[in-house]
Formats: structure tokens, sequence, C-alpha cells
């Protein structure tokens, strides 16, 4: 195999596996593409209160777990002096029969228990995943009075519906009627919201419908003292379709949290009585990247174990800039072997572009024109004195640097912020710049000083503008397997030999003269 077939195929590898990586990321993970995108968040706050009795005290809250449009965070309980179970992340149970456990060993009147919960909604269009049975057989009113009603109840429902989702309508129409003797029946058997939407579920199942009963929480603004709302889930096939007790037609549930599906009760106190609980709300919304980290760890995804979030703050701010580099790079690859733009030096436009991007492009052009002169103006004079090449270049270094330390004294005592930024340029990289040129000046003449000086600061303000994006940034930071896509990119542009732009312009009066000539 040559060289040539080697090299394609590694470049097709290295553009495969990056953007194969990348798209993994984006699609599985959830890491958007685009910086600055927020994900809503709710912080969802249950507080339990009962009076103890001066008995040992366990306390079991049921939690909601992973579901299809929402994912957690992070959860935690908090209480003075109870021992706390949390509820774990066992992917048997969880989203179905999840709790929490507050214990004690002995308490005594008006108690408080917080359980804290925060849930992001997830990137995923698919429905509400409501699947899990009840525990306890629903009861199916076999004899009695009871029985007789629902029975009337369901016939008529029937008899005027086409398919569950209408007969579910009609059964809310018909127990919402008054007049319906079966219907008051029934409902005189369920005072509470929760009871009739037991009745309901119990009415669909006798039907010949499958459904199952859950209670939920209705995510929106920031609420408080907001309690859990019964929900039937009418399972029609593959889809899904929310009942609330009093609307014959079926209910959005994009904001629907469903806290509890089945199992037992939502709490269930020993050593107390009068337990109430009550649900605050507060909605914000986060970086999309940030979320999305947090919760993968929270899965422990494997992709997100090499993450370069995992850093500290002060590394994430340096490998921000080191990732953009070589994108820089290519910058310079393509201005030089494609264009044919001269440069001072094959990577100066880079370092250029890193000096610039601290003291800001307008501050570091101009102290870079200054700079550059009088370190010139200076070599000029040292090239008289038949110096050697190390200490010439030690020479100018020591120059260079006192007319930065000037710089600096007098930005500082006249306020001058352009001048006292001068101290950002890298020392040693304008000193080299400063004997290069001047080398080049003597081989060569002003002119090609001048071409190669403008050459440099063209693509140095090309990578500035490129390693200074902020989209490039967050790609780069998020979606560090973009450098194998860069790297692909500059190994196919190494194969590139044939005329550059900049020559394919000088030799195109010959072109139309030859042209002329065969006419």
């Amino acid at each position: 195999m040559n060289s040539k077939v080697q090299l394609r195929i590694l470049i097709f590898i290295l553009a495969a596996v990056g953007i194969g990586t990348m798209l993994t990321k984006h699609f599985q993970i959830g890491y958007p593409l685009i910086p600055k995108q927020q994900i809503p968040i709710w912080t969802i706050e249950a507080k339990v209160t009962f009076q103890a009795t001066g008995d040992p005290v366990k306390v079991s809250l049921a939690v909601p777990g992973e579901q299809a449009r929402f994912g957690i965070l992070e959860e935690t309980g908090s209480s003075h002096d109870y021992g706390f179970i949390p509820a774990g992340n066992d992917p048997m149970i969880a989203g179905f029969y999840r709790s929490v456990i507050w214990s004690k060993d002995q308490a005594k009147g008006h108690q408080e228990l917080y359980y804290r919960i925060d849930v992001y909604k997830k990137k995923s269009a698919e429905d509400v995943e409501l699947h899990a049975p009840e525990v306890h057989p629903t009861q199916k009113y076999s004899v009695g009075q009871l029985a007789v009603a629902a029975n009337e109840v369901i016939t008529t429902a029937k008899r005027h519906s086409a398919d569950s989702e209408t007969f579910v309508g009609q059964l809310i129409q018909t127990l919402n009627n008054q007049s319906n003797q079966n219907a008051q029946t029934l409902i005189a058997s369920a005072k509470t919201d929760l009871e009739r939407a037991r009745l309901l579920n119990t009415l669909i199942i006798n039907g010949g419908f499958e459904s199952h009963l859950i209670r939920a929480l209705i995510l929106s603004e920031t609420t408080t003292k907001q309690a859990l709302q019964p929900i039937i889930i009418l399972i029609d096939g593959e889809e899904r379709h929310a009942f609330v007790w009093g609307t014959p037609k079926p209910v959005k549930h994009e904001s629907t949290l469903a806290w509890q599906r089945g199992g037992p009760s939502l709490i269930e106190v020993e050593g107390g009585k009068n337990a109430r609980v009550e649900f605050s709300v507060v909605k914000q919304e986060l970086p999309a990247s940030f979320v999305l980290e947090q919760a993968s760890r929270q899965r422990e995804k494997t992709l997100t174990d090499f993450s370069l979030t995992s850093l500290s703050i002060e590394q994430q701010d340096s490998y921000r800039l080191l990732l953009t580099i070589p994108f820089g790079a290519l910058i310079v690859v393509i201005m030089r072997n494609i264009i044919g733009i001269r440069t001072t030096g094959t990577f100066m436009p880079i370092l250029l572009a890193m000096a610039f991007l601290r003291t800001n492009l307008g501050p570091g052009l101009i102290l870079f024109v200054i700079v550059v002169s009088a370190g010139l103006t200076m070599r000029a004079y040292l090239s008289k004195l038949d110096l050697l090449l190390v200490p010439r270049i030690s020479a100018v270094v020591v120059v260079v640097i006192g007319i930065m330390v000037g710089f600096g004294i007098v930005g500082g005592k006249f306020d001058l912020q352009i001048m006292q930024s001068v101290t950002l340029f890298p020392t040693i990289i304008l000193s080299w710049t400063v004997e290069r040129l001047s080398v080049l000046w003597e081989e060569d003449g002003p002119k090609e000083v001048g071409i190669q000086t403008l050459g440099s600061l063209v693509v140095a303000i090309m990578a500035y503008a490129a390693m200074g994006s902020p989209t490039l940034r967050y790609l780069v930071f998020v979606f560090p397997e973009l450098l194998l896509v860069a790297l692909a990119v500059i190994l196919a542009l190494g194969q590139y030999s044939g005329y550059r732009l900049s020559e394919l312009m000088r030799f195109a009066p010959l072109v139309k003269d030859n042209k002329e000539g065969a006419a």
C-alpha cells in the first residue's frame, strides 16, 4: 500500500471518528451544537409535616424517577436530627416505585421534613413513559349496588362511544350528570379527587380497556403549596391519553411530571399522624452543556467520564484557548498553501493571534507596530557593531523588554490602558520577530519585510477572529474530538501541490497573452 492510499485512509478514519463521536454525544447524551442554549430546570421541594406521637418514627415518601420527558439532576433530603435514606438509581425500579425514607429513634410534636429534587426537560419528544401497573388490583364491583350502577354507567358509555378515547369521555360526562342516579351512587362513595380518579380508572378497566392512575405535578412557573393532581392514563396501543376528572377530552401533559405511578401510598408514617405533603416549584434556565454534564454524571455515562468539564475552572479556561490553536494552524495552512500569502515564519501569525486575544485586536496591532519598529531601529544599529548571532539576539531581547517596560511605566503614569497592555505580548516572540525581520531586511530589502509583515498581520487577524469565536471555543471544548477533523483537513490540504491563488493571479496576464497570440 503506497503512501497516498495510507494517507487517504488515515484522513477518512480521523474525520469519521471525530464527526461520529460528536454526533453520538449530541444525539445520545444531548449536548447542544449551539452555544448558550438554555434548558429549563425545575427545583421541586416537598414539605412533609406530621404530628409525632413520641415513638420511633419512620417516614416513607414516594418520589419520581427518570422519565422520557424529564431527567433528574440532583435529589437531596433534609431535616433536623433525622436519618435519611435516598431512593437510589436502580434501573429496575427507577421511575416506578422509588421512595425516600426518614427515620428517628424518638420524636414528639410537630415535625417538618424536606425532600428536594432538580429535574430538567429532555430534548426527546417521545411520549411520557407511563407503563407502571398498579400494585393492588383494581376493584371490579362484582356484587352489590355499586356493581349494578357501574355496569349501567359502562353500558351507557359504550353505547355512545366508538373507541377507547371516546369511551372515557362518555364515562366522565355520565359521572358529571347529576340527574343520573347510577352515577350519583358511584360518586357518593368517592369524596376526594383521588378517590374519584380511582373510580374512573376502575370503570375504564371494567369496560375492557387498559389504564392506570398516576399522581402528577404540573411544572409551569414558580408556584408554592401545590398539590399532586391525579391523572388517568389511557393506554391505546402505542398511544397514551391523559384524562382528569371533570374533563371529557384528553389533556396535554408536556409539563406533567409523574410523581407517583402505582405502588403504595404517597406517604407512609410510622410513629406519627395527620401527615401532609406540600410542593413548591421554582423554575430557572441553565446552560444546556452544564445541565447535560450533570445529568450524565447522575446516570454515570461513560463518555462524560473523560470530559474537560471535570477539570478545575482555571484548567478549563486554559484548555478553551489551547483547543483553538489547531484551527488557527488550519487557517495558516489555507492562507499559505492555498492562497499563497507570505508570512514571517510558519506559525508566527498564531502566536500573534494569541497575543491579540489578550490585548484585544486594535491595541494589539498598534503596540505590535510600535514595538517592532523600535526594535528594528535598534537592531539596525546593533548590526553595525558586528556582533555574533546569539549575543545579538540576546541584546534585541533586552532592548524589546526595555521598550515594553518603558511603555508600562508611561501607561501607568498617565493611566493609558493601551500602553499598559503591552506586557501581555510574549517577549520572546517580539524579539524573534524583530530579529527575523532585520535579517530579511538585509537579505531581501524593506519591500519584502513589508509584504511578509503585512501578510503575517492579515493571517493573524483571521486566526484571531477564529480562535476568539465563542462558537468555536464552545464546540471544541464540548466536542474536543473535532481536533481529529481539523487534523484530517490539514492532512488533506498537505497533498495539494497545485498553483496557489496568488500565483494564478500573478500569471493571469501571461495566460491572456497566450490566448491572444494563438488567436
